[in-house]
């Protein structure tokens, strides 16, 4: 009997990520365990949108198991995403990534607990060393935060916003904010933006563009024994 390698897809929202699994398991192959894990399981819509959001607190943006997009904060999300990795230990799984590419702390672990912020930093500081950076999050929120994550001082950022789970009335607005930027690279900086944005991005404004989920598992598939 072949014992499957396991990897935990630990997402901020809930599960099953149906808009994300498919096209990262493309991408991995069929010969691995997923094991899915929300740090928002078990919560209703109503305790979520209870969530207090102060001034000074960092907005993440994910959804709900039927879709809804919801905000939540970075503070309350922390210590639910420990308690999602101790329960994906328990289930065996030595490798887990974070779905969301804001920055997190060390978390304790018995394996390797991956979180894509510092790889999307590195692809791009291998990638970008001269030039204009442009930086798509999935709310405005995040924005005034693209030059200090993603910037430097040959490298000039250029922060814009769309939601990955609503409509896309704003994509073609969008593309023609990005194509007006004189950009060399563009980051889909969120989990949950798909391949099909991807391309569209790509193909409206004719620069490489990069998508986070999948250069994630890329990096996963060289972790997974």
């Amino acid at each position: 009997m072949v014992t499957m390698t396991k990897i935990g897809m630990l997402t901020i929202g809930q599960t099953p990520r149906v808009d994300l699994l498919p096209a990262l398991i493309e991408i991995l192959g069929d010969e691995y365990e997923i094991v899915e894990a929300g740090a928002l399981d078990g919560l209703s819509l109503e305790d979520v949108k209870g969530i207090e959001i102060l001034p000074d607190d960092y907005v993440l943006v994910s959804r709900m198991r039927d879709g809804t997009e919801v905000k939540i904060t970075k503070r309350f999300v922390i210590p639910r995403v420990q308690e999602k990795i101790t329960e994906l230990e328990e289930k065996s799984v030595r490798l887990t990534v974070i779905m969301c590419t804001g920055a997190f702390p060390q978390y304790e672990s018995k394996g390797l607990v991956v979180t894509p912020q510092e790889i999307l930093k590195g692809v791009l500081n291998g990638s970008l060393k001269k030039g204009r950076l442009g930086v798509v999050y999935p709310t405005e929120e995040q924005m005034p935060g693209a030059q200090s994550n993603f910037g430097s001082t040959d490298v000039e950022t250029y922060a814009d916003a769309t939601s990955p789970y609503e409509g896309s009335e704003e994509l073609e607005a969008l593309a023609e904010r990005l194509s007006a930027q004189n950009l060399d690279l563009i980051l889909l900086n969120c989990f949950g933006f798909s391949s099909d944005l991807k391309k569209y991005i790509a193909e409206r404004t004719g620069v490489p563009t990069i998508q986070s989920n999948a250069v994630v598992a890329r990096v996963l598939k060289e972790l997974a024994i």
